[in-house]
């Protein structure tokens, strides 16, 4: 096999989705270079492949990656498979095929699933253009910071969320956009316990502390972007989204999101929502 850096694209839960293609590919090749090599080696299993893997992750990326240039300067041929989906995105990959293009090396996409365009295709959402944000950053102070650029922009907004942030989150959006903004969310695509919720992030929260077994798992989370929601709340008066506001949320969060959607001076909006509750 000719020398390349392949970038193999894997299931995100149902084995049966890989290609013909990437198995092919990952039967020929010298080397698998992978995310975490306990999970490729099921899945090369599976399909009855056995390799010589070496593992490739967020925090020995730049290590490897000398020894896997030097690899394919040798002649050799090589496939890079992250945990789930396609590698590079929101994944570790993206340094590996820097380098390699840098030294001249071919590197060839095989392409195949990806919970990015697997989670927008079943949201409903009609647009031909869309942000991704990956992980939201660690610390709170940060994750609100994004929310809140994605709260202030049109594009629909696609980001990734783990079980045991979920629910901090989407507390985080209800904060943000009120508990009456519609979120996608998809989880578990294409394995057993696949869940799709499209609803108030309100009634999310509320499904979720109801039934803690669907905190598990991966999940895709899509914000339409300056919605019909914002949109339906601009053709009332500020009196009338006020009232709204204030049946769901404390006086001064109601303030803050209506000051920012009227683009109203804040203390004014505070001085009509006291005057609303005499």
């Amino acid at each position: 096999m000719k020398t390349c850096l392949y970038l193999v694209a894997t299931p995100i839960g149902n084995l049966e989705d890989i290609t013909l293609r990437a198995i092919e590919i990952l039967k020929k090749v010298d080397i698998v270079a992978c995310e975490d090599t306990r999970k490729t080696n099921r899945l090369l299993t599976h399909f009855s492949i056995n390799k010589k893997l070496i593992s490739l992750h967020q925090y020995s990326e730049k290590n490897k990656t000398d020894f896997l240039i030097n690899e394919l300067s040798n002649g050799k041929s090589i496939a890079f498979t992250s945990d789930a989906g396609t590698p590079g995105i929101s994944d570790p990959g993206a340094f590996l095929v820097a380098q390699a293009l840098k030294s001249g090396i071919k590197v060839s996409p095989i392409p195949g699933p990806s919970s990015l365009t697997t989670a927008f295709s079943v949201s409903g959402i009609q647009t031909t253009q869309f942000k991704f944000y990956g992980f939201l950053p660690n610390t709170s102070g940060k994750c609100k910071k994004v929310l809140e650029q994605i709260y202030n922009q049109d594009l629909p907004t696609i980001i990734f969320e783990s079980p045991h942030r979920i629910l901090k989150t989407l507390f985080l959006v209800q904060n943000i956009f009120g508990p009456t903004y519609e979120l996608f969310i998809a989880r578990e695509l294409t394995k057993i316990y696949e869940t799709i919720y499209k609803d108030k992030v309100t009634s999310i929260i509320e499904r979720l502390e109801n039934y803690p077994e669907e905190q598990k798992g991966e999940f895709v989370i899509i914000f339409s972007g300056e919605s019909s929601q914002i949109e339906n709340i601009k053709t009332l008066s500020i009196n009338e989204a006020l009232e709204l506001m204030m049946k769901e949320l404390p006086l001064n969060q109601s303030v803050k999101l209506i000051s920012t959607i009227f683009k109203k001076n804040k203390k004014e909006v505070y001085n009509q929502a006291l005057e609303l509750k005499k």
